[in-house]
Formats: C-alpha cells, structure tokens, sequence
C-alpha cells in the first residue's frame, strides 16, 4: 500500500510540473519608470498646472502603497484608466453639494492624489516630530518627507 501511495504521489508531481511548470518559469517582464512621471488633471480647466512625480525618489516604499489595487504580476496602468480614480470632477448631490460617501469621493482623482500624496507625507512628518521629540541620540536617519502645500507640486507656469 505504501508503495502504490508512493507511485501516485510522484506521478502527481511530474504532472504538476508538466502543466504548470511553464507557468511558473515564465518571465513577468515589468518596466519600471525611473524618472519623473508627469501627473496631468483629468479636466481640460484645470486650475493648477500638472505635477511633476519623481517616481524613483519613491522606490524604498512598496509598490502597493500607491497602486494599491496592484496584483503584482500585471503590468500597472494609470489610476484614472482603471475606472479606479477617473472622475473629472467632484460629485455633488443634486442640490450642489459635496457627496459624502468616501468611496465615490475617492473616485474623484484629485481627491484620491491629494489623500494618497498629502496623507503620506504628513504621516513621513509626524513621525519624524516624534522622534526628535524624543531627543534621544540615534544613528536612524530621518525619512525624507514630500511637500504638503499647493505650490509646492504645482509651480506656477
């Protein structure tokens, strides 16, 4: 019985490795931007001028922060072609006002950036007020933080 149990186990093996053996040896080829990305308003009256992302600059993060719908193996398309973030404009109730539903605010891409961009930022600069509120010396250097104000992503043209 031992023996029988021992065949099928093996045969089991070498046609898992048949079939998916391809699968799992095939090459993801990924490209990467290394330099700046140009973030450009979804809205041709935009009131800012587009931002410029140094995307390198960001690579000691994982991937997932940013592209959080990710499933790193697909090749990653902008947020705004994804049906993800691709509302042009903020959505508003029928009588003019600011819809409160997080979801459907988040859809809105200059809401998504500002929270995603701003919120990172401000989390980079509230550890770093803690830790030097400590006072205590360290050899850990201190995370370079983003800027967190208006001019400071979109320079005036």
């Amino acid at each position: 019985m031992m023996r029988k149990n021992s065949w099928i186990a093996a045969a089991t093996l070498i046609f898992l490795g048949l079939v998916w053996g391809p699968v799992w040896a095939a090459e993801v080829e990924m490209c990467v931007p290394m330099g700046d990305i140009i973030l450009e308003a979804l809205s041709a009256d935009a009131k800012r001028a587009a931002v410029t992302f140094p995307h390198a600059a960001h690579f000691g993060y994982s991937c997932q922060q940013c592209h959080h719908t990710w499933d790193r193996t697909t090749p990653v398309t902008g947020c705004s072609a994804t049906g993800c973030h691709d509302m042009a404009e903020a959505p508003k109730t029928e009588d003019g006002r600011p819809v409160k539903d997080a979801m459907l605010q988040a859809r809105y891409f200059k809401n998504a950036y500002h929270a995603m961009c701003i919120g990172c930022h401000k989390a980079i600069n509230k550890e770093n007020e803690k830790l030097q509120a400590t006072r205590m010396p360290t050899d850990q250097k201190m995370a370079g933080s983003g800027p967190t104000g208006c001019i400071q992503c979109h320079p005036k043209e």
